[in-house]
């Protein structure tokens, strides 16, 4: 059986997409601030539709191990198929041209582990690590029926994070600076965006405003330090305190907007909110084309260009598979080129 779409959920996940893609050639400093909400919001929304989707997943299967290996299969596999492409691609395009190939096997590799790498692919590591603490969240959600019991545990987890990323412990090993350091502040949103489920648009319109102060008083206390207003991205990696205040009250606001909005479903939306994951794997080789072929051209025309080619070629491989499954051909695996 299927289930309800979710219109203002494909709304939020496109906007999300097209601040993340703006992130990477955005060079107005304001624009560039205002829109860093993006990857929390995406977050957010992961957790809303994890609600249903693990329930689905469980009744059905009655196996965790499914429902890994469905998130493996839905985020993973597309990420390293688009990471061979890019470089398969990039050698050829380089080499022919005569120059010297930028990538050593260190680049790579810590591109397929998701780390550092080329950049970019981040975000699916964030994805993943969410993921695979949705039966840990259902079973504290299950245990634990106190909603301030509930609250004071996170508050004490996401404290002693805070304390251990001041006190340097961030940059000492891999583990804690790759994985435990993402793994507990997007695991908190991550709830929260479960928790957004069954909340109304007055009650997440009230947790924007306690973002927005916690906000306010975070900005005066960097600016104290700094001796001036500095923009939230220099709390991003890990994320802290300046960084996730300013996000969930941007990404709660617009949540509160959204759900009561009017919105109906549009084709183009529902394809690009389904096909995200594509569209944002591809921008990252014409982020890389761009500025090789577009030289010093406006950021906007920039934008849009990537954006374009982005969603054109996700469109075209679309196309092909629904053209092979119109024949009889079972696709089987081609089924990662989809979402």
């Amino acid at each position: 059986m299927g289930h309800e779409r979710i219109v203002f959920i494909d709304y939020l996940k496109v906007l999300g997409l097209l601040c993340i893609i703006l992130a990477h050639v955005c060079k107005n400093p304001l624009i560039f601030q205002l829109r860093n909400f993006d990857v929390p919001l995406m977050v957010i929304i992961s957790g809303f539709l994890a609600v249903d989707s693990y329930k689905r997943s469980v009744q059905s299967n009655n196996s965790l191990l499914n429902y890994y290996w469905k998130r493996i299969k839905r985020l993973l596999f597309p990420t390293w198929i688009f990471l061979a492409i890019y470089f398969i691609l990039s050698y050829i395009f380089i080499t022919n041209s005569g120059g010297a190939y930028p990538y050593n096997y260190k680049t790579v590799l810590s591109s397929f582990l998701l780390l550092n790498g080329i950049g970019y692919v981040w975000i699916i590591r964030i994805y993943l690590i969410c993921a695979f603490l949705t039966p840990i969240i259902y079973y504290f959600n299950d245990k634990i029926k106190s909603g301030k019991m509930k609250l004071a545990i996170l508050l004490v987890i996401y404290v002693l994070y805070e304390l251990f990323v001041f006190l340097g412990y961030s940059d000492l090993n891999a583990i804690f600076k790759y994985f435990v350091a993402y793994a507990i502040p997007y695991g908190l949103i991550y709830i929260l965006g479960m928790l957004s489920k069954n909340t109304s648009y007055k009650k997440d319109y009230g947790i924007s405003l306690l973002f927005l102060i916690t906000f306010i008083a975070s900005a005066f206390a960097v600016a104290s330090i700094f001796n001036g207003f500095k923009p939230t991205q220099i709390m991003k990696y890990p994320p802290t305190i300046y960084y996730v205040s300013y996000s969930l009250f941007a990404s709660f606001l617009l949540l509160s907007i959204f759900k009561q909005a009017n919105l109906k479903r549009f084709i183009v939306i529902e394809f690009l909110s389904n096909s995200s994951l594509w569209i944002y794997l591809w921008h990252i080789m014409f982020v890389k084309l761009a500025t090789v072929f577009l030289g010093d051209v406006h950021w906007t025309v920039n934008y849009l260009a990537i954006l374009a080619a982005a969603i054109g070629i996700t469109f075209i491989q679309n196309k092909i598979l629904d053209l092979l499954e119109h024949r009889g051909i079972n696709i089987g695996v081609l089924n990662v080129f989809r979402g």
